[in-house]
């Protein structure tokens, strides 16, 4: 799984922010912002102000959710939806538990603050790609405590729809497809 000082180095990079600008966000100095973001300082007492910085999206009332993503050796960030449907999480914990389960099916795996909206246009995203249309319900929070099932089998079936999208994206990275690619791509030109 990707360390978390990767993914906020990405995310800050991604939503065009500097370091100082976080650090008056967070109304502390460059340096100490600097050291949360790269590891050196804990964040633990400043995290919430840091996921709420950082989230992918414009920032709602109350606190980002959590999507399962992938941050790619470029430093490109994505949030992985499971099948068609895109899973969000209110708790981090369960958001990192899932994802440190889907590490065989990909190092990438990290755990990304994202803003509903966000979510929403990336499910349309993936949809607008098949012709389809989205649903609202497709993008749910898995562990709001409002379904009648027991958690542990809700995220079983997560992590199931996840699993099954990372290893069909790692294809992306494989060098014998990327090959078969470049060569057809060749061909054409």
């Amino acid at each position: 799984m990707r360390d978390e000082a990767e993914v906020w180095q990405a995310l800050l990079r991604r939503k065009g922010l500097s370091v100082t600008d976080l650090a008056g966000q967070l109304g502390v100095t460059r340096q100490h912002a600097h050291r949360l973001l790269t590891g050196r300082r804990p964040a633990d007492s400043q995290r919430d102000e840091l996921e709420h910085a950082l989230a992918l999206g414009t920032p709602t009332a109350g606190r980002p959710l959590f999507a399962v993503g992938e941050l790619d050796d470029n430093g490109e960030l994505d949030i992985v939806p499971a099948g068609d449907a895109q899973p969000l999480f209110a708790s981090r914990e369960v958001a990192t538990d899932v994802a440190r389960a889907l590490e065989p099916a990909s190092l990438h795996v990290c755990v990304l603050p994202v803003w509903p909206a966000y979510a929403w246009r990336n499910l349309v995203a993936f949809h607008a790609a098949w012709g389809a249309d989205p649903e609202p319900r497709k993008l749910f929070v898995v562990d709001n405590g409002e379904e009648d099932l027991p958690l542990d089998a809700l995220v079983g079936e997560i992590r199931a729809g996840l699993d099954a999208t990372l290893r069909s994206r790692a294809q992306a990275r494989d060098p014998a497809y990327l090959s078969q690619v470049e060569a057809r791509l060749q061909r054409l030109n």
